[in-house]
């Protein structure tokens, strides 16, 4: 199950209420985001499309420094740590949040040794309705029962919330077994998978794209990948969201 955890670097401003209509940028920024190219970059994107929620996987956070605008209220969930940096999911987000969840996988990735993480942060619209935002990077190397048994305990967390829910990330969901047991867990849960404008920017492995956003209780306005000129082995996926009235 998720459980709560006190991570570095977290922040929370005053109360601020989520905006009926709001954005989101999900991106596995394989560790290069304290890069120059990396930041003007983000610079650029958060100037043009006013962000409201930035989901990073593989991000590299400096201990002593982590470089994101003030106006985010930020969680953790690192699942690496070194002399100096911790590595692993970053959820920033311009409305307050409420709580903060993770959940580390319970298999070890083979040869690295170490486990994966998801989190979950909870917002409240301006009419007090919740929405659970989980930024998610799914076990990658061990066998496809470790890969399922992770998405059951996601699966049963997701299941407790009848609210509106978002879900993104890196799924790893690169073979058939994987790919099936991800397209259960959305039909299981009623979610729907984002329409992706620029799909071919999403990244693929095995012909399969890897990188996903799923929704429920929600109006998804428009949603595209972009193409970064490889700055990570990724591409970021933009996406629009209202609440339903």
């Amino acid at each position: 199950m998720f459980i709560p955890k006190s991570k570095p670097h977290e922040k929370t401003h005053e109360d601020m209420k989520l905006k009926d209509s709001f954005t989101l940028l999900s991106w596995n920024v394989h560790k290069e985001n304290l890069e120059l190219d990396f930041q003007r970059r983000l610079e650029k994107f958060l100037n043009r499309y006013k962000i409201d929620f930035l989901l990073f996987q593989e991000y590299k956070m400096d201990k002593s420094n982590l470089i994101l605008p003030k106006e985010y209220n930020i969680a953790t969930a690192p699942n690496i740590e070194t002399k100096s940096n911790f590595y692993g999911l970053l959820t920033a987000s311009k409305s307050t949040i409420e709580k903060k969840l993770i959940n580390l996988s319970s298999s070890k990735e083979f040869y690295l040794a170490t486990k994966k993480a998801n989190l979950a942060t909870h917002h409240f619209f301006a009419d007090g309705e919740e929405l659970v935002v989980v930024n998610l990077h799914a076990i990658n190397f061990v066998g496809a029962k470790n890969f399922i048994k992770e998405l059951e305990k996601l699966q049963e967390f997701l299941s407790l919330h009848s609210c509106p829910v978002i879900v993104s990330g890196d799924f790893n969901n690169w073979s058939k077994k994987r790919f099936d047991a991800l397209m259960e867990l959305e039909r299981s849960l009623g979610f729907r998978q984002a329409a992706v404008e620029n799909s071919k920017y999403i990244k693929h492995f095995f012909n399969k794209p890897i990188d996903h956003l799923f929704y429920k209780g929600i109006e998804l306005v428009e949603a595209r990948a972009f193409d970064t000129k490889k700055m990570s082995d990724h591409n970021p996926i933009f996406a629009t969201f209202k609440q339903l009235k």
